[in-house]
């Protein structure tokens, strides 16, 4: 931090000299024949440290030997060389502020004596501080405005939360302008989102009210449930919305082993839950119609249940068993697919799609019922069978091992043979999805250990996978990285 350490238009010395008092620190009624008279100005200090010094026994004897010894056979008549040992010449209160240096106290716990270098983080700190003072302090009708370069540099994010926060604070009450630029996360989720800029493809887009698609109530919303994990959206090349955490732990285990990594295409997923998916799905879409660079895929369910499904009843169930109307007279909710027209269905999957579409934000609604079932009804559903009983053997142990691991992998997959022979695959989903309808089965377990079998290539992999996958997925993989096309 070498502006803050001793040297010539120090910034240390430009703060201290923007406080209002400081010019009377200039003044010098230091007098030689009362050295003892305590000081009253910084010039005056200096001058009885100078006094004190040149009158100090171990310099007077140097300053004489060397005056006497030497300086003296060196003179002539009328001309005599004589030294005097002092910090410097007389020192003017610049020069004084000059030679002032800034830094942390060591951390609790630690003595004050003690030599003890703080991280360039916690120096970059002090510097921020430092800054904000000068332009607290500097008065005037010129702009205060501060900018800062990733602020977040050598920062725990704790820390980081703590800076932006007192910046903002700093900003209020003093009246500064401060603009932070940052990659992280951490605090892109600390700031209010209308206060965010995003630049993109060298072009800047402002998250203000006036600009995005976002209602008030949602930008009320995010500011409560924004938290770091979903704030990486707004560093990526890609986004992926999901409703809950088992999306986002298998589907990029999916794309990984079709061939195309979220990761190396820096595509984001995030997890923020059935109601807050069309908040964060309208972050990046602009009132006046731009596409921004960046594209967005939503994952709905379509929350219409199949009519295989016998443990869930719709409208046409209850009114076949003779329950015409609810208790309180009103017309049974329609909820499988028998309740529906294919006109309402059709209808239904625009609606959900309007709810968040525009600009480059696309919204992928299942094809059948939710994301488990219909990869139970798709092209892997042999191996979703699979980490379905994985996830019945791990029980409540936590883990399972290699042997167990691979015993119940060969038993579940002669177990789905068999249930193949007799049954149709829509028939086998619909009794397996009843495992996590009732809770019997975690989706977020199941998800791992499908994960874990993509990711070792029991899935298929790249092009064989990909046609394999229910086709809203296949649709929002290519959307995210169209190359998989």
């Amino acid at each position: 931090m070498a502006e803050l350490r001793p040297k010539k238009g120090s910034r240390l010395s430009q703060v201290l000299r923007a406080h209002k008092d400081v010019k009377k620190e200039s003044t010098n009624n230091f007098d030689k024949q009362k050295p003892d008279d305590p000081p009253s100005t910084l010039v005056e200090i200096m001058a009885q440290a100078q006094h004190r010094i040149g009158n100090k026994q171990v310099v007077k004897e140097v300053r004489d030997r060397l005056n006497d010894d030497y300086l003296k056979n060196l003179s002539f008549e009328n001309a005599t060389l004589s030294s005097e040992i002092r910090v410097s010449a007389e020192l003017t209160l610049a020069q004084i502020l000059e030679r002032l240096e800034l830094t942390l106290r060591p951390p609790g716990g630690v003595s004050q004596d003690m030599a003890c270098e703080r991280g360039l983080g916690y120096n970059n700190v002090l510097f921020m501080a430092a800054e904000l003072l000068l332009l607290a302090d500097g008065g005037g009708d010129e702009l205060a405005l501060l900018l800062i370069e990733e602020p977040e540099a050598h920062l725990h994010p704790q820390l980081q939360t703590r800076v932006l926060s007192m910046l903002a604070e700093k900003a209020n009450t003093n009246g500064l302008q401060v603009v932070v630029t940052t990659h992280s996360p951490n605090i892109a989720s600390t700031a209010p989102v209308d206060a965010l800029t995003m630049v993109v493809a060298g072009k800047a887009y402002r998250l203000d009210r006036d600009q995005t698609c976002l209602h008030n109530s949602d930008y009320e919303f995010l500011q409560r449930f924004l938290d770091a994990t979903k704030a990486n959206l707004f560093f990526a090349r890609g986004v992926m919305i999901v409703e809950g955490p088992a999306e986002a732990i298998v589907l990029p285990a999916l794309a990984e082993a079709a061939g195309s990594s979220f990761e190396r295409n820096s595509v984001s997923i995030v997890s923020v839950g059935g109601v807050g998916l069309f908040r964060f799905a309208r972050i990046l879409q602009r009132k006046d119609g731009a596409r921004m660079p960046i594209n967005v895929a939503c994952i709905g369910d379509l929350d219409v249940v199949p009519n295989d499904v016998k443990y869930i009843e719709g409208r046409q169930d209850k009114i076949e068993a003779g329950i015409l109307k609810t208790k309180e007279g009103k017309e049974h909710q329609k909820r499988k697919a028998r309740d529906y027209t294919a006109e309402e269905i059709d209808e239904l999957r625009v609606r959900k799609k309007s709810r968040a579409e525009g600009g480059s934000t696309e919204v992928f609604i299942a094809d059948h019922w939710t994301l488990e079932y219909d990869l139970l009804r798709s092209g892997i559903a042999k191996q979703v069978f699979v980490a379905v009983r994985l996830e019945q053997a791990e029980g409540t142990k936590g883990f399972l091992t290699k042997e167990k691991f691979d015993a119940t992998r060969l038993e579940a997959e002669a177990e789905y043979a068999e249930l193949s022979k007799a049954h149709t695959q829509s028939a086998i989903a619909a009794d397996v999805y009843e495992l996590l309808h009732e809770k019997k089965v975690s989706k977020a377990i199941l998800a791992q250990y499908l994960a874990k079998l993509a990711k070792e290539g029991y899935l298929g992999i790249g092009t064989e996978l990909l046609e394999k996958l229910p086709s809203y997925i296949r649709a929002a993989f290519n959307h995210l990285v169209p190359e998989l096309v």
